[in-house]
């Protein structure tokens, strides 16, 4: 007899932190997966390299503050419930997991009319809206940390660590840096690091992923490969850094920390990629600085090239943090609900 295989439904896009630890699940989890994400986001193309099946819905965004779009996207929300009905009924999956986002939130409610059970997975620090919202759905929660476990129902809560895709480190011919602001890449954050580029190219290979909307910020200097996104290369550009320059989304930092790498972080302002970055910054586990601190960020820089002692115990630092064995216990929990 042919073995048993589970239907999951994965949920989330708009931006790659919520993606790219359901990628990392389906990597290490057997099941037939099909995945429900945004229609115009990054995840499409990055689903698609992963061999999984993709179906979009409309994607609303409650803001909290007043504002007329507001009711726009609850219309717009109540549209995304009937898609998402809709693709259950055919797809009749046995659980629904998610790491957040907005286009997530439609696909849960669908699951709870149908009593489809949903795992919840939550990354950053500071729970995000679209999480609190599919709280009180889930079947379970699980957390990164256990300081994380405060803000949700001690039954549901499972600390399991963060899933990360399995990457291979390989050999490379010169010392490489790599940039990143995310799947959407920050413009930003884009400008403020432009300015040590030159200079660090004169001693690394300097690969920076500047989003699709950025491509006019590419510099032209030798050493420096720009790219405007970056889907199956992207492991290997992980493994292959000495030094990563990104956001503080806990997707990225985890896979950082999987591969010991030291990283210097550069927080989106006043979002909950602060708190990520200060837990961090604490545990002596990564370097922070604050967009357009261009002294700070010329002396980590100087500190952190001329010292390969010092990455190394950086990156150690960002390994030792986070839980071991995700593979386990996550097979462990989605066993336990369906199961149940």
């Amino acid at each position: 007899m042919p073995e048993f295989k589970p239907k999951i439904i994965l949920a989330g896009g708009g931006t790659m932190g919520s993606v790219s630890p359901l990628l990392a699940i389906a990597q290490n989890y057997a099941a037939q997966y099909l995945f429900v994400g945004t229609a115009t986001g990054p995840e499409r193309e990055a689903v698609a390299a992963s061999g999984i099946d993709f179906k979009s819905i409309s994607s609303a965004k409650l803001r909290r503050y007043f504002s007329l779009r507001n009711f726009i996207d609850s219309f717009k929300a109540l549209v995304a419930v009937v898609q998402g009905i809709n693709i259950l009924k055919k797809f009749r999956p046995d659980l629904i997991l998610t790491a957040g986002s907005f286009v997530a939130v439609p696909v849960a409610v669908a699951a709870w009319f149908l009593k489809i059970p949903v795992v919840i997975h939550q990354q950053d620090l500071e729970i995000g809206l679209s999480n609190k919202m599919m709280a009180p759905l889930a079947e379970k929660i699980s957390v990164v940390f256990k300081e994380q476990a405060k803000y949700f129902k001690t039954s549901k809560v499972v600390v399991t660590g963060n899933p990360v895709r399995i990457v291979k480190t390989l050999p490379v011919a010169r010392p490489r840096i790599l940039i990143t602001g995310g799947g959407l890449g920050a413009r930003g954050m884009n400008n403020f690091v432009g300015q040590f580029i030159p200079e660090l190219c004169q001693k690394y290979d300097v690969h920076h992923i500047l989003g699709e909307k950025n491509w006019d910020q590419r510099l032209d200097c030798p050493n420096y490969f720009p790219y405007q996104f970056v889907t199956e290369q992207m492991g290997e550009l992980l493994a292959t850094a000495d030094i990563i320059i990104s956001r503080a989304g806990m997707s990225l930092i985890s896979e950082a920390a999987a591969l010991k790498k030291a990283l210097i972080l550069i927080p989106i302002t006043d979002s909950h990629q602060e708190k990520n970055a200060a837990f961090f910054a604490r545990h002596n586990a990564a370097y922070v600085v604050k967009q357009g601190s261009k002294h700070i960020m010329n002396r980590y820089l100087s500190k952190l090239t001329d010292s390969d002692k010092l990455r190394l115990e950086l990156g150690q630092n960002l390994y030792n943090i986070f839980p071991r064995n995700w593979q386990k216990k996550y097979a462990e929990l989605i066993d336990s609900v369906l199961n149940k």
